[in-house]
């Protein structure tokens, strides 16, 4: 029996010690959604904090991918103030992924991970083209969310009213080290 446990703990420690953070450079998270009948809505952010770790396969990325809600900016001040609030920036001030699975598809990957809003954490997957050259690292992908499913309310004035759906694209860029 301490053979087994000195075995896996042995085993842990080289699997651990493989693994090479990753140190985010730099990107881009945006996203959109619409006004029905008046204007789009497209804030973003670079300003992206990211804690990966990957062995020497792109499948055994790992970690997570966070920003602060108010680093999320449109053309329209006015608005983001709105958008903060509807996302309960004061009490949640951060979005957060942590990637839990990567699979292979024909040309890109399929993330499977947990997205954190407005404290609610939901499973999502996302398509994702990773390019791997030397000590670089590229993720570049996108997939949509319904902020009801996070328990907020698209907010309206007076007839129009702000979709539900919010389309988010990434691009990040890393190096191993």
């Amino acid at each position: 029996m301490v053979k087994l446990v000195f075995t896996l703990i042995f085993t842990s420690l080289i699997i651990f010690a493989n693994a090479q953070d990753l140190k985010f450079i730099n990107g881009e998270i945006k996203a959109h959604t619409e006004i029905f009948g008046d204007s789009n809505i497209n804030p973003s952010t670079k300003n992206i904090t990211s804690h990966l770790s990957i062995d020497k396969n792109i499948d055994s990325l790992k970690g997570i991918i966070l920003l602060n809600t108010l680093s999320l900016h449109s053309n329209n001040q006015e608005r983001d103030f709105s958008m903060y609030e509807v996302l309960n920036s004061s009490k949640f001030p951060r979005i957060f992924f942590k990637i839990i699975s990567i699979k292979k598809l024909k040309k890109n990957y399929e993330l499977k991970g947990f997205l954190t809003l407005n404290g609610i954490e939901k499973q999502l997957t996302t398509i994702a083209q990773i390019k791997q050259e030397n000590e670089k690292l590229v993720l570049d992908g996108n997939f949509f969310i319904k902020l009801t499913s996070f328990n907020i309310q698209p907010p309206s004035l007076l007839f129009l009213k702000v979709r539900d759906k919010i389309d988010i694209s990434y691009h990040l860029n890393y190096i191993k080290g």
